[in-house]
């Protein structure tokens, strides 16, 4: 019995004693597929590919190229108008279509002339409304890239996580098939496997449930960076940046500051108001009539043979001259007002916001000893030896083996929300402040 026992510990020391690393980064990646199917990228290689591929941002630039095209036109001119008069049948002579110098024929070409300003006034309503195209572009390539860079990191500790998971289910798994040939021999209780499988149970919906956000996370990049659905992305970061990257540097005026001259958001609600503004001018002028010129030619039906004459013509702004336009474009005016204000209350409050998040989150980080691995690690092995000389039940090891896994993935939880509080920091200023 005794030499039995002996030996299942040598077997239960064999399968935990596996020298893990002392960081995350030495884990490894998630072989979800083969090593073809894989893209190892690090996080400027992934932004190089998004900016290159993603499809919204190249539909946006599209938009922006036909925002010219608007320019072009209002810089346009209106085409001259040719009007053609010609007698069907001549009775003093019954001739159809008479086009001697005896038949009807009337030729008029007109063109319209804008008054005050309109078509420049309409060009410059256009000019701001490009501008506006341009900035929803850079505020969705700043949306995108914030959520390109936050699954980067994401990613990239829920690998590290599942890497954890795994290595812990194939050595309990590993435990159980020698525990099952203990329990045959009689030399353990029917409580103790069972207990042990339960574990293995615990940890195997751990990894399911990892595996699924992993999945999403994928996703989401393959989404953004436009690769084939089978294609595996590894994130490929550099865990000593990624450990002493902060957002120590910098205080709030001075994100604040940044945010005011990088947010494009900020920057399409000032355009907007130029946009009204524009636009109330334009709809004053449209209350002037236009010009119509004309020339015209009559061969028979004037006071004289053969007339030629000049024409003008003006509409009489007696009833309707744009009032309605006029006053809805002063209220679109003080409407874009409220709603700059609104915007730059919004962008003052996400600053600090994030500030503080990141603030708290690098504080905690700080707080947390760097060696809690290496010491849990060695605590481990204190416990199995412990174990081996049956200082402990059990049921107590396997407490501490879930404390430890729980503890593992608390910590890489931690790095990551750590990290996703920089990177907020990034999104709210309106450009990549903090890299890594």
């Amino acid at each position: 019995m005794r030499v039995s026992f002996y030996l299942f510990a040598l077997v239960l020391l064999k399968c935990l004693l596996q020298p893990l690393p002392a960081r995350p980064s030495a884990l490894p990646a998630v072989p979800v597929t083969t090593a073809a199917d894989s893209l190892h990228l690090t996080l400027a290689q992934a932004e190089q590919l998004f900016l290159e591929k993603n499809l919204p941002l190249l539909a946006q630039k599209s938009a922006i190229e036909a925002s010219k095209a608007a320019i072009l036109q209002a810089k346009l001119f209106e085409n001259p108008v040719l009007s053609l008069d010609q007698s069907l049948y001549n009775p003093e002579n019954g001739r159809y279509f008479d086009v001697s110098r005896n038949g009807q024929t009337f030729v008029q070409l007109e063109q319209l002339v804008f008054l005050a300003g309109k078509r420049n006034k309409r060009v410059q309503v256009e000019t701001l409304n490009s501008q506006l195209t341009e900035q929803a572009f850079f505020d969705l390539l700043r949306t995108l890239r914030f959520a390109l860079r936050s699954n980067m990191v994401e990613l990239y500790y829920k690998q590290q996580g599942y890497a954890v998971l795994r290595e812990k289910t194939q050595s309990v798994q590993q435990l159980v098939t020698a525990l099952e040939g203990q329990y045959r021999k009689g030399n353990i209780a029917l409580k103790e496997i069972t207990r042990l499988k339960a574990l293995l149970f615990q940890l195997g919906n751990q990894q399911l449930s990892l595996l699924n956000e992993i999945q999403e996370r994928q996703s989401e990049l393959r989404l953004l960076t436009h690769t084939p659905a089978s294609t595996v992305l590894v994130p490929a970061l550099d865990e000593t940046a990624l450990n002493d990257v902060t957002g120590d540097q910098f205080t709030f005026g001075q994100l604040l500051e940044t945010a005011q001259e990088n947010r494009y958001d900020l920057k399409s609600a000032q355009t907007q108001v130029q946009v009204q503004e524009a636009n109330l001018k334009l709809q004053k002028a449209l209350a002037v009539p236009d010009l119509t010129l004309s020339a015209n030619y009559d061969r028979q039906s004037n006071f004289i043979r053969n007339y030629t004459g000049l024409g003008v013509s003006l509409p009489l702004p007696l009833w309707n001259r744009n009032q309605g336009n006029i006053n809805m474009a002063r209220h679109q005016v003080q409407q874009s007002q409220h709603l700059l204000e609104q915007q730059q209350l919004e962008v003052e409050t996400q600053v600090m916001q994030a500030y503080r998040k990141a603030q708290e989150a690098q504080q905690f980080y700080n707080s947390f000893d760097p060696n809690f691995r290496k010491d849990f690690d060695r605590l481990l092995e204190g416990i199995t030896s412990s174990f081996m000389r049956r200082n402990i039940s059990l049921i107590e090891f396997l407490d501490y083996y879930e404390t430890y896994t729980d503890s593992m993935t608390q910590l890489l939880e931690l790095s990551t929300t750590r990290l996703r509080a920089l990177e907020e920091i990034n999104f709210v200023v309106g450009k990549p402040v903090i890299s890594y």
